[in-house]
């Protein structure tokens, strides 16, 4: 059953989008009291502050469950992965998972792009369980696309009354995660690489990111099974040239593979494991877990894979 359904079961998506801390109130609240009142598992992911005032106004504060600030949002694909866990164990005893949360400011600020793309996948991700997350968005500190997209991937809009009604600016999420993507070079990508082959194997790859070390061991074998996954992929799938480079800086490495083929068909791919037929399936997913950003874009010439890495 889908996000827009009225039933608990299925996955349903509501932004919350305010420009007061009453507004916030107004549609948080009277949520989170519901779900408290039905028995489901009640559970916020806010900063502290903006916690505290909600919990401040409920009945039953007790019976919320309260996440770290920012932990669940380390990056796109592992929130996607931890919420479905946390789901997971939620649902042994209670019939339905009620969530109100926010991205932390960085998500809007400096890694949008990703973060939207997240917020079309978990319409198919979560859809799954019977669960409700409401999204809140400060638009007194958002940019404008940041809002359309946040409307873009919403099916249900926060309503104090309660009905949360269908979006009529909502997209549907394989569309949205087809649409073009900029790939802004990153300013490390403005000095010669540090690595630069072409048809590397796996192997190969993985010692020329050895050699030119700038980030910390944990941090660069995140990298090295990442770019090995992907320079995998790009000979199984791809088409020749495969082209490698690598760019390096203090605690930052950047890697980009570049080969001349489609990319992969699947919207969802990198935010949503796809288990092939015969295996695998799950090398871009295993990038967007270990690595601090990951982009894919298409163009004219092929299918290029931007990772990197800090610390």
């Amino acid at each position: 059953m889908g996000a827009d359904s009225g039933s608990v079961l299925g996955y349903e998506h509501t932004a919350l989008c305010y420009a007061s801390d009453r507004e916030l109130l107004d549609s948080a609240v009277p949520f989170l009291a519901e779900g408290v009142d039905r028995g489901d598992a009640v559970v916020i992911a806010l900063d502290p502050k903006r916690a505290d005032m909600v919990l401040a106004e409920l009945d039953r504060p007790d019976a919320v469950t309260t996440l770290p600030a920012g932990g669940q949002y380390a990056r796109p694909a592992l929130a996607i992965k931890s919420y479905c866990d946390l789901f997971t164990t939620l649902l042994d005893g209670v019939g339905a998972v009620r969530v109100l949360g926010a991205l932390p400011p960085a998500a809007m600020e400096r890694e949008w792009d990703v973060w939207s793309r997240y917020e079309a996948a978990v319409n198919r991700a979560f859809d799954r369980f019977p669960v409700s997350t409401m999204c809140t968005y400060d638009t007194r500190v958002l940019a404008p696309e940041v809002v359309d997209d946040v409307l873009s991937t919403h099916p249900l809009l926060a309503d104090p009354r309660g009905e949360h009604p269908s979006n009529p600016a909502f997209v549907d999420p394989s569309s949205f995660l087809r649409r073009p993507r900029r790939a802004e070079p990153l300013p490390v990508q403005s000095t010669p690489p540090a690595v630069d082959l072409v048809n590397p194997m796996p192997a190969a790859a993985r010692a020329a990111l050895h050699a030119v070390r700038t980030v910390s061991p944990a941090a660069l074998d995140d990298l090295v099974v990442s770019v090995s996954e992907v320079v995998t992929n790009a000979h199984t799938h791809g088409t020749a040239p495969i082209h490698l480079r690598a760019w390096t800086e203090p605690a930052h490495m950047v890697v980009t593979v570049h080969d001349a083929g489609p990319g992969p068909t699947d919207p969802f791919a990198g935010l949503i494991p796809t288990p092939g037929p015969h295996g695998g399936g799950y090398g871009l997913w295993i990038a967007h877990q270990l690595c601090t950003h990951v982009l894919h874009t298409h163009d004219t010439t092929g299918f290029t894979v931007r990772l990197s890495v800090t610390g």
